[in-house]
């Protein structure tokens, strides 16, 4: 039962890294709404995985700062690698809406990672 906290850190930063992947990718479906239908599926997939998985570490459901908190394994930095943005849309949100601080804005949204990040990462998943 040692190996289960590990199982955890790797699978969440996994699901993570395919909800990022997946979100950059959309754009680029834009003109392949099958693709894009079947792409946003696998996206919402991804998320739910990575929400459960914090589930069963007691955790929010959604990344949470920079990602790194609660024994993930420091290995995987570049998968949370822009997680405490608050703009979007060009828009910065801090100030825009009340009662929100920088920290919880930027748990509104996962930020894309552009395809050559994700390979990169990816390795660390790969044998």
């Amino acid at each position: 039962m040692h190996q289960l906290p590990t199982f955890l850190v790797v699978s969440q930063s996994f699901e993570d890294l395919g909800v990022r992947a997946y979100k950059n990718e959309a754009k680029n479906l834009m003109e392949s709404p099958d693709l894009l239908q079947v792409a946003l599926q696998i996206h919402a997939v991804e998320a739910r995985h990575a929400a459960v998985v914090r589930s069963i570490r007691g955790q929010k459901g959604w990344i949470v700062g920079n990602g790194m908190e609660n024994g993930m394994a420091p290995a995987v930095p570049a998968i949370y690698e822009g997680e405490l943005n608050t703009e979007q849309g060009g828009v910065e949100l801090v100030g825009k809406i009340a009662g929100q601080d920088k920290n919880t804005l930027s748990e509104g949204f996962d930020e894309p990672l552009g395809k050559d990040q994700v390979l990169s990462i990816a390795k660390l998943f790969l044998a």
